[in-house]
């Protein structure tokens, strides 16, 4: 088990003591403290519980780069993730344990969750919104290039799948969460246990919920990374990626994304039927590496066309979401 936790007095000692009331017993805790300045570090030199280990770091250096370092130290073969001021049901390992070992195609696992708010106000229709955002997610591996597929606090995975593909990236400030999924999808199968294990507590200050722009732009950079790395590595090159969404799309990415994507080569089509067709003849005579759409009403129809044209989705064709 690893919690990384940067000031987080307010909810720290209720989230740690889920975590000892385990109906499995057979645990380490690892809870690293990223460089807080609240009283994070008097809460955690006072617990005594033999499970807990406590990393201390002088310097706040981001979640993910303390999830690596708690989860590096820990000793066992399945890493389970909590959040600092979430709460595990008391059957959460038990279940989530069973549940992986149940598939040996699995090599991580979420749960259904539960919102709670925080002190700051948060509208009911907020929590009942991310509820059902993680809560309805069917196709999994449908969602690599897309959407995280599990709140990141519910993970429970396979140290090996995690170490094979480098662990958490900490370029990632916000969206190391769905960077990770992305790249485990390459070791094996990611599912849920289909029962609320989980509360996960919803700020409306925290860096995802605070920065839309922010949080949206690291998910789409993450994506062209992992597009680059994960499909293209053969080519020695940067990969030639055409995007065809709508005017407002490109827009966006001009002025947010181009000057901060290193990763692909990109060039635009707006989103008809003629410039669907006219992406596909660029692909055939290899002038561009691969297609990636712009989420729409229409986008099943599009997807069903490239497929009869014998492309693959995920592989030459990709899908994402652009405000």
């Amino acid at each position: 088990m690893v919690t990384a936790v940067y000031n987080g007095e307010e909810y720290l000692e209720e989230s740690i003591e889920s975590i000892l009331k385990q109906t499995f017993p057979h645990f380490e805790y690892i809870i690293v403290n990223d460089g807080s300045n609240d009283k994070t570090k008097e809460i955690l030199d006072n617990i005594t519980d033999p499970r807990v280990k406590v990393i201390h770091l002088v310097k706040n250096g981001g979640a993910a780069n303390a999830l690596n370092i708690g989860i590096n130290e820990a000793k066992g073969q399945w890493i389970a993730l909590q959040d600092a001021d979430d709460v595990s049901s008391e059957h959460r390992l038990q279940r989530q344990l069973e549940y992986i070992k149940s598939d040996s195609r699995l090599v991580a696992v979420g749960s259904f969750i539960k919102c709670i708010p925080g002190n700051d106000r948060v509208e009911q229709s907020a929590l009942e919104w991310e509820e059902v955002f993680f809560n309805s997610k069917e196709h999994f591996r449908n969602e690599q290039f897309y959407s995280t597929p599990m709140c990141h606090g519910t993970g429970f995975f396979s140290k090996k799948a995690y170490e094979n593909i480098g662990g958490y990236d900490p370029t990632f400030k916000i969206a190391y969460d769905y960077d990770l999924w992305t790249r485990m999808f390459e070791e094996g199968e990611i599912s849920r246990v289909p029962e609320v294990l989980y509360k996960y507590r919803i700020h409306g200050n925290s860096l995802a919920h605070s920065n839309k722009i922010d949080t949206m732009n690291e998910i789409l950079l993450s994506t062209f990374k992992s597009i680059s790395e994960l499909r293209f590595q053969h080519l020695k090159r940067k990969p030639k990626l055409l995007i065809l969404g709508t005017k407002n799309n490109i827009e966006f990415y001009k002025d947010n994304l181009e000057h901060k994507n290193h990763y692909l080569m990109m060039s635009f089509l707006e989103q008809d039927l003629k410039n669907i067709k006219k992406a596909y003849s660029l692909y055939q005579s290899n002038e561009i590496d691969g297609i990636i759409l712009v989420a729409n009403q229409q986008i099943a129809e599009i997807l069903r066309f490239y497929r009869r044209k014998g492309l693959s989705y995920r592989k030459n064709f990709f899908m994402i979401w652009i405000p």
